[in-house]
């Protein structure tokens, strides 16, 4: 049957009718649909200008999910004077080539599903990304461009070939995983924490080599990102200590100046000084920070950054993960990563925010960045929700990955009631063996790092479990069972126990609130950087998903079986 509406080949174009207009894409296999918004030269303005899962909108363009696939929406009225084009790229989420499946199909639709024009991206080979429609301006119109270009190297090569930087993961990182994870030993650098806690060793840290016509990573005597942002945040706060005492000196100069003990003019003079000197401090730790922003990597990235649309899972224990952004009123355009040492050698304590689903979306974030930072089969992850109140049940029906996923990833699911006390006590059984030195053989089987996640803490340590949770804070984390407690429902008391579990832990809020630097008290504002999708914490995050789903696969591929660091 003939299409009522044109099917282009490759290179045709056709007038787009319609102002708002959406781009579905049809393939056999799993693929991750994007949008770059470029100038001219068909290259974008800024990484903004990157839209995908992780950053699903930007002038005139959104992502979403639809029909169990992903489309890109385009209101052609908002698109930027700027902007000359919407590209819209089609890559592949798993190992292959779009030679080996049949070709993918594009089809631009108007607001009520219409039609308007269809593509199939036929020829391709050893392509991993392509590019399928180029929606652009011309004399005042929008038209349609089927270009099916593709990129063998996948699309860190399409969207780097655009203008964006991000971090080449190479073409089989997915297949390296397991023969590299034999091989693998990382090293655990410590790690330092935000209020109250001391700060980090400052060894040199040797990066990753680079990929092949990545910028030069950092030489064996410099620092690498993580230890940078540490260095960073502790002259900032120097300095911004150093003119925080300059103003108290400068004020007393001008009561004496309105006094008439002394002359006017010096209390300008102070302050101008002072402001100069905080200006260029500030101009200077911000080059620093972009100096090393090109070797950052997923893990230590905002979410909303392009280096996770190319993350693939590690074959190494990543530096650290990023918790969000430190910033202060004096200091207007410099915001510091604050950054967490990986392996995690300390509880985590996430805080109630505004409501209750502010901590749920928070700590599903860390759970993100968590497993990103880890190979697969090194860490599954055990949730207790004593109460089962908090809504966390979406983990029992994630099954991107059939049962490696729930049986070794999740622990089996999320722990409820009389669970939740057995869940307790099997991790309690299992620090006791690791204290003791116990043989391999004598361990239950699984990862060998068990991520405990405590939702509901308030409510745990006002019950019966609440030593149990002492206990697991205080040893835990030196064995290889990291503690993620989260303040849900109920508050957090003020008893001696509450206390004592909050000060083995890092602390951190869930919403833009304080922290204390550890070299002058100098108190910071972290806006957590938490996943657009995170909700109130009772749905699967995409990311979450994706994650864990490349994980289950990974270790699926090598039969289900956990790994060793060492």
């Amino acid at each position: 049957m003939t299409e009522s509406f044109p099917v282009l080949p490759r290179g045709a174009n056709a007038p787009l009718p319609a102002r708002l207009v959406g781009v579905v894409v049809s393939c056999a296999a799993p693929v991750d649909v994007s949008a770059l918004i470029v100038g001219p030269d068909r290259r974008v303005r800024s990484d903004a200008d990157l839209v995908f899962f992780n950053a699903p909108e930007a002038s005139g363009v959104r992502w979403s999910e639809a029909g169990g696939g992903q489309r890109i929406d385009v209101d052609l009225d908002a698109v930027p004077d700027g902007a000359d084009a919407v590209m819209v790229a089609v890559s592949l989420t798993e190992p292959g080539s779009f030679g080996a499946v049949p070709p993918p199909r594009l089809e631009i639709v108007g607001a009520n599903g219409t039609a308007l024009a269809a593509f199939t991206v036929d020829g391709l080979g050893p392509e991993k990304a392509i590019v399928g429609f180029e929606i652009y301006r011309r004399a005042g119109a929008w038209k349609v461009r089927a270009v099916g270009q593709g990129y063998a190297g996948g699309l860190a090569e399409l969207v780097t070939d655009h203008g964006v930087e991000v971090e080449d993961t190479g073409e089989n990182a997915a297949e390296e995983t397991a023969s590299a994870q034999a091989g693998s030993q990382p090293v655990a650098p410590p790690f330092g924490g935000p209020a109250g806690v001391p700060a980090p060793p400052r060894p040199p840290v040797q990066p990753p080599p680079s990929p092949a016509g990545a910028p030069q990573q950092p030489g064996p005597h410099e620092v690498g990102y993580v230890e940078r942002c540490w260095l960073v945040w502790e002259d900032a706060s120097r300095s911004l200590s150093a003119f925080r005492a300059s103003t108290e000196h400068a004020l007393v100069i001008r009561n004496d100046e309105i006094a008439g003990r002394a002359p006017s003019g010096r209390y300008q003079e102070l302050m101008s000084a002072a402001t100069e000197r905080l200006h260029a401090d500030a101009a200077q730790l911000r080059d620093e920070l972009a100096a090393s922003d090109p070797f950052s990597t997923a893990e230590v990235a905002p979410f909303s950054g392009p280096a996770w649309l190319t993350w693939q899972p590690r074959t190494d224990l990543a530096e650290g993960v990023l918790l969000g952004g430190l910033s202060v009123d004096e200091l207007p355009g410099l915001q510091v990563p604050l950054v967490l040492r990986m392996p995690w050698r300390r509880g985590i304590w996430i805080s109630r925010g505004a409501l209750p689903g502010d901590s749920l979306a928070y700590a599903w974030s860390l759970v993100t960045r968590f497993f990103a930072a880890l190979p697969p089969g090194v860490a599954g992850v055990e949730v207790i929700d004593a109460a089962g109140l908090s809504g966390a049940g979406w983990l029992n029906d994630l099954d991107p990955a059939g049962p490696v996923l729930r049986e070794v990833l999740l622990g089996g699911g999320v722990a409820s009631g009389p669970a939740a006390t057995e869940r307790l006590r099997r991790l309690l059984d299992l620090i006791d063996l690791r204290g003791v030195g116990a043989d391999e053989s004598e361990l239950p089987t699984g990862p060998p790092i068990r991520l405990a996640v405590i939702l509901d803490a308030g409510s745990m340590l006002e019950g019966d479990q609440a030593h149990q949770v002492l206990r697991l804070v205080e040893d835990g984390p030196l064995v290889g069972v990291p503690v993620l407690l989260v303040e849900t429902d109920t508050p957090a008391a003020e008893s001696v126990r509450a206390m004592r579990v909050r000060q083995v832990c890092n602390s951190l809020p869930s919403i833009p609130d304080s922290v204390a630097d550890s070299w002058v008290g100098a108190d910071w504002t972290l806006t957590p950087d938490v996943l657009h999708d995170a909700g109130d914490g009772t749905r699967a995050p995409s990311l979450l998903a994706h994650v864990l789903g490349a994980h289950a696969r990974t270790i699926a591929s090598y039969g289900g079986e956990s790994q060793s660091l060492g």
